[in-house]
């Protein structure tokens, strides 16, 4: 139950960033921290509506998630695929966070990896959608 929390809290660490950004226009430095702020300071002063664990997890969760939520539109241009790459960040967080330490800390260093991951994902697909279509067409030749 707890990763699915965590993994919510990543896509809507990623998505209000990015929509604040596309929808209203606010710079996206702006747009990652407000949010954040908002979510941890409610968590500082209600501690406890939540356990311990997720205390401490969802706030930094969903502020490593922001990073992703920065984006350009030119990039990831569907909020579909922030919110993937919001999921992505949620996993490596849980999963090797203590292995980024040195390498542009805990949370930039997957959030960067996510959105790589997922803006590759797409390459890949228009790369075998060309080989397949140059092969058929090199068939009816």
């Amino acid at each position: 139950m707890e990763i699915a929390i965590y993994l919510l809290f990543g896509i809507l660490g990623a998505v209000i960033p990015y929509g604040l950004t596309r929808e209203l226009a606010v710079e996206p430095v702006k747009a990652s921290a407000l949010p954040s702020l908002i979510l941890a300071l409610g968590f500082y002063f209600f501690p406890q509506i939540v356990s311990e664990n997720l205390n401490f997890h969802i706030p930094v969760i969903f502020f490593g998630a922001s990073f992703v939520g920065m984006v350009s539109k030119k990039i990831l241009p569907y909020y579909l695929e922030v919110a993937l790459a919001g999921i992505l960040f949620s996993m490596l967080y849980l999963n090797a966070s203590s292995f980024f330490n040195g390498y542009g800390g805990g949370l930039g260093t997957p959030a960067c990896i996510s959105v790589l991951s997922i803006y590759g994902l797409k390459k890949v697909k228009t790369l075998v959608r060309f080989f397949s279509v140059k092969k058929n067409s090199d068939a009816k030749n």
